[in-house]
C-alpha cells in the first residue's frame, strides 16, 4: 500500500524520534552500571545500606538497568513498527510508551513531593552512623573518611557531630577531637589518603582555637554537598 507524503513523513519522524529514544535507553542503561562499577560511589555507598547488602543508590542503579533496558526494547518496537509498517508493532510500542509516560510522572510527581524529606532522613541516619559507628565498622568508618578527603568536609552537619560520638568517647580517638581526614593532608591528591591521612598540622587541626582550626581543618559539611549531589541527580 502506498503511503501519502504526510504518512511517508509521519513515518521518517516516528523513525527518528525512535532512534533517539532507543539511545536515551542505552544512556540509562550505561548510567545504571557505571554507577555499580565506579569505585568511588562503591566505597560511599557503604554508608546507605538499607538491608546489609545493598544501598539506596544502588537499588537506584538497579533500577535505572531496569528502566534503560525498558526504553532500549521499546524503541526498538517502534522502529521496528515504524520501517515494517505492523499495527501490531506499533500498538506495542504505544502500550509500552504510554506505560513508561506514567510511569515517570508518578515518579517525578513523588520526586517534588519528598525529595526533602528523603534528604533530612538521610542526613539524620547518616549523622547517627557517625556517631555510632565511626571507629567500630570497618566500611562506615571508610566511607566516612573517604567522603571527607574527597569532599574536603568534617562531619555531616559539622565538626560538632564527633562531641557526643562513640569513637570520641573512645581511647580509639587518641583524645582528638575530628577525624585525621577532617584534617588538610599532606597526601591530599594520594587516592589512597583516607586510609593513612598526614596532616599538614594535626595539632592546630584538633585545636578548639577558631583561628588555627580554620586554616588546618576542612569547613565544608558533608551533609550539605551530599544534598546538593542528590538533588542535582535527581
Amino acid at each position: 500500500m502506498t503511503l501519502s507524503c504526510g504518512a511517508k513523513c509521519a513515518k521518517v519522524v516516528l523513525i527518528v524520534f525512535n532512534l533517539i529514544f532507543w539511545l536515551s535507553g542505552a544512556a540509562i542503561l550505561a548510567t545504571g552500571i557505571y554507577i555499580l562499577m565506579e569505585t568511588d560511589k562503591a566505597t560511599l555507598f557503604k554508608l546507605f545500606e538499607v538491608d546489609g547488602n545493598y544501598s539506596v543508590m544502588q537499588y537506584l542503579a538497579f533500577a535505572l538497568i531496569g528502566v534503560g533496558g525498558l526504553v532500549f526494547i521499546v524503541g526498538f518496537f517502534g522502529c521496528c513498527g515504524a520501517v515494517r509498517e505492523s499495527k501490531c508493532l506499533l500498538i506495542t510500542y504505544f502500550l509500552f510508551l504510554f506505560i513508561i509516560l506514567g510511569c515517570e510522572l508518578a515518579i517525578g510527581i513523588l520526586a517534588v513531593i519528598y525529595h526533602n524529606k528523603v534528604i533530612d532522613k538521610m542526613k539524620t541516619n547518616l549523622t547517627e552512623k557517625l556517631q555510632n559507628d565511626y571507629g567500630f565498622n570497618k566500611d562506615v568508618t571508610e566511607a566516612i573518611d573517604f567522603a571527607q578527603v574527597k569532599f574536603r568536609c568534617c562531619g555531616i552537619n559539622g565538626a560538632d557531630d564527633y562531641v557526643n560520638s562513640n569513637w570520641k568517647k573512645d581511647v580509639i580517638s587518641k583524645e582528638n577531637n575530628v577525624s585525621k581526614t577532617c584534617c588538610l593532608l599532606v597526601n591530599d591528591n594520594n587516592p589512597e589518603a583516607y586510609k593513612e591521612p598526614h596532616p599538614v598540622n594535626d595539632t592546630f587541626c584538633q585545636s578548639e582555637d577558631s583561628s588555627t582550626i580554620n586554616i588546618y581543618r576542612h569547613q565544608s559539611v558533608f551533609g550539605m554537598i551530599f544534598s546538593i549531589c542528590l538533588c542535582k541527580d535527581i
